[in-house]
């Protein structure tokens, strides 16, 4: 297979992916979704914005490429914006040592553990700003995601064992979308 062959075909993988991504909150079939619904699919497609850089810079961008939408945002302007923020990496996910240090300003006691309802608390109010907050469904798939399943006290978050597993789930995920995108990007 040539190597435009392949690269055309990497393209098409990473093309498909954002589609289904996309469709998946695509209620009436029809291209466009919910401006509410552009941060679940960023996140999925591993770009992480914070909810005022969704109001403020990512949302106005996606409705100005088509102003007649009545506030949906159509696929093909969430393609182009999210093809560039994969291949430039706008959004990319904290790393591992960055998430282990915030975790550790949370226990200043060394515990090893933060008590769920803090983590609530700080999730759900940001940087600060309740509008940079996680909404309640994000914070209990968080919870969910990040409890010890073996152990009897679920209202602990033994955060070493979750960043662990979130950064190998995350660094897997992403690794063959960036590939992908650094290949579209070389193409174009």
């Amino acid at each position: 297979m040539s190597s435009e062959n392949s690269n055309e075909a990497r393209f098409n993988k990473l093309r498909k992916v954002i589609k289904e991504a996309f469709g998946f909150y695509d209620k009436f079939q029809n291209n466009t979704v919910q401006q509410e619904d552009v941060g679940f699919i960023m996140r999925y497609l591993g770009q992480f914005p914070k909810e005022s850089d969704l109001q403020e810079r990512i949302i106005p961008e996606l409705l100005e490429d088509d102003p007649t939408r009545d506030g949906l945002v159509s696929f093909d302007a969430f393609e182009k914006m999210i093809f560039r923020c994969l291949s430039e990496h706008i959004y990319d996910p904290d790393d591992a040592e960055t998430l282990l240090a915030a975790f550790r300003v949370l226990d200043p006691e060394g515990r090893g553990y933060i008590d769920q309802n803090l983590l609530h608390e700080h999730l759900s109010t940001r940087g600060g700003k309740s509008v940079d907050g996680f909404r309640e469904k994000e914070i209990q798939d968080f919870t969910e995601y990040a409890k010890d399943k073996d152990t009897t006290d679920s209202s602990r978050i033994y955060y070493e064992d979750y960043v662990a597993k979130l950064t190998a789930d995350v660094e897997k995920h992403l690794e063959s979308l960036y590939q992908d995108a650094r290949r579209f990007s070389t193409k174009s």
